[in-house]
């Protein structure tokens, strides 16, 4: 009898952990669930988004024959212009502008907002930030001939850097995310020598950069 008691008080010993295993277990994948789904969730900040930018694109131009300068600011003409990065060349210059927004982004370039969706579904809208480009070209075009320096090819293009964000936006409509915009400068095209002085570019845009 006794043995028949202590056989039935330790199987119960044994379910009673069991369960309480098991217990464990489920709440450590539901609290593992909420964590993930939490930070999923969780929106990059203002700095974040721009150390994410300029550590890609150094990284980018570090295994090729390309400089970058971190946010700049241009006064020329009497006109004062922002940049969160510079790349250049000996195809020229890539000027980037960049875009906080994260989520699913929607846009044409004709469109005078833009909208953007988060995670939770919260909707944004913002200006359309093809409009800060305007005039970039012929910023730079201007810049180097002042300072003599041959400049090659020169351009404005907006990145939305944050790392959930995702484009749909109009099929000519020039915005990037980090990854493409890499995949846009590694073509040939961005590749080719068109006779751009680095040196003497960067000096150039020293010269009227805005301590």
């Amino acid at each position: 009898m006794n043995e028949n008691f202590l056989m039935e008080s330790g199987i119960m010993v044994s379910t009673v952990m069991a369960v309480v295993l098991l217990a464990s277990i489920l709440a450590f994948a539901v609290f593992s669930g909420k964590l993930e789904i939490g930070n999923k969730n969780k929106k990059q900040n203002s700095d974040e988004i721009a150390a994410n930018l300029l550590k890609s694109l150094k990284r980018f131009a570090g295994l090729r024959d390309m400089q970058v300068l971190g946010k700049t600011t241009l006064c020329f003409g009497g006109e004062t212009f922002d940049f969160d990065a510079i790349v250049l060349s000996y195809y020229g210059t890539i000027a980037v502008k960049s875009c906080d927004a994260q989520g699913e982004i929607y846009g044409e370039a004709k469109d005078k907002n833009w909208l953007a969706v988060d995670g939770e579904g919260k909707k944004t809208y913002f200006a359309n930030p093809l409009s800060s480009t305007n005039g970039c070209a012929k910023l730079f075009k201007e810049l180097y001939a002042a300072e003599k320096a041959k400049c090659g090819l020169h351009e404005a293009v907006v990145v939305f850097p944050a790392k959930k964000a995702e484009l749909f936006t109009g099929k000519n409509t020039d915005v990037y995310t980090l990854k493409s915009l890499e995949a846009k400068l590694s073509t040939d095209k961005y590749q080719q020598d068109k006779g751009a002085d680095i040196p003497a570019m960067k000096a150039a845009l020293e010269k009227y950069t805005v301590k």
